[in-house]
């Protein structure tokens, strides 16, 4: 009997101690678990405001200043509070902290941060158009003085004026229609002699960017195959602005109350270094590309900062705000005639950089966990 009760002793410690150590187990499973939760909660935070993120929102910001968004998915057992702040001109540290919920076990918190800068591309030559080869201009000018476009209340006061025209060599400026440089071209000066027109990199390089880089943030790609819309106007979903849509180039007009599509200014690349891209009508703004030629004509009108490897040519009413750079890598010659204008415009050019390009990780510990 005692030896019986002896075993039983044993074996009762023994179970208990199964259980003892199963139920640490669990614990510490547990534990963990909700710990990496957490984490990916906060990693969550990180991911979903830079794919969410909006350079015109947040460049609305003051230095020092910081805007909240929160994730709440509590029916999943987390949630994600999420602090960007700006530091400086072009720097901003998002902070992110996942919570996970472990029911009876408690719950686990984790911070991550992450360090972004916003790169802003530049021209370095500044003329309402830059030209590495021959252009034909008649009727109506060229205009260098760098003017505000209408509504746009944002931009800062106009800068001083830059050229008409740039060009390589004065020879490469076509007056048609008796068309003289006094009326033709304004700005000062008027013509800019310049060697930087007839360098290629002028056209390809923008400080930390290229055309290539610029290509790959492109969200519209259109080729001989896939022409752009007929006419390009906002597409409003819901109140939302629709940036899938084809004809969506954003929207330049600036009305009460503020549209949908103000803020968007999509880099719109039109691929292919044989394609004749012609655009006849609508509005646009951003940053247009273009590998091969481009016409332009009817109503079309954008704003910001037109980039053509090949010829350009505008006619009919069409417009530009901003500034034409016409690279003529295939020897063609460029064409600006009937009612069809080019005017410089600063802030045109600078919303369009500064919106287009999405913001960078800094170089060297970018990230970092924050206990």
């Amino acid at each position: 009997m005692a030896t019986a009760l002896g075993g039983l002793v044993i074996i009762g410690v023994m179970i208990a101690g199964v259980f003892f150590t199963s139920n640490q187990e669990l614990r510490v499973g547990t534990n963990t678990f909700v710990q990496e939760r957490a984490f990916r909660a906060a990693e969550f935070g990180l991911n979903a405001t830079l794919a969410n993120w909006s350079n015109s929102e947040m460049l609305l910001l003051g230095i020092g200043s910081s805007k909240q968004v929160v994730y709440d998915s509590s029916a999943q057992g987390w949630r994600d509070a999420v602090s960007i702040t700006r530091l400086n001109a072009t720097t901003f540290l998002i902070g992110s902290t996942g919570t996970a919920f472990g029911g009876i076990q408690g719950s686990s918190r984790r911070r991550t941060a992450l360090l972004v800068r916003i790169s802003v591309p530049s021209v370095d030559v500044k003329a309402a158009l830059v030209s590495r080869g021959k252009t034909a201009l008649a009727q109506v000018p060229l205009t260098g003085f760098d003017t505000n476009p209408l509504g746009w209340t944002s931009c800062p006061a106009a800068q001083d004026s830059v050229a008409g025209a740039a060009v390589a060599d004065s020879g490469n400026m076509d007056f048609k229609n008796s068309c003289p440089l006094n009326t033709c071209l304004l700005g000062t000066p008027k013509l800019l002699v310049t060697a930087a027109a007839s360098d290629t990199s002028t056209y390809t390089v923008f400080d930390d960017e290229t055309y290539a880089s610029l290509t790959t943030y492109s969200p519209k790609v259109f080729t001989s195959s896939s022409n752009p819309p007929s006419r390009m106007e906002p597409a409003v979903t819901g109140g939302v602005c629709d940036k899938t849509a084809a004809k969506n180039w954003g929207d330049p007009a600036r009305s009460s109350p503020v549209g949908a599509c103000e803020s968007f200014f999509p880099i719109i690349h039109l691929s292919g270094s044989t394609y004749n891209a012609q655009l006849r009508g609508g509005t646009g703004q951003g940053i247009l590309l273009v590998d091969g030629n481009l016409e332009i004509s009817g109503d079309f009108t954008f704003y910001g900062p037109v980039i053509v490897k090949g010829k350009f040519e505008s006619k009919g009413s069409a417009k530009v705000h901003g500034t034409v750079m016409a690279a003529n890598t295939n020897g063609t010659s460029n064409s600006i005639t009937s009612l069809s204008t080019v005017t410089y415009s600063s802030c045109a050019i600078r919303k369009a950089f500064e919106n287009a390009v999405p913001p960078k990780r800094v170089v060297q510990r970018a990230w970092m966990e924050v206990f």
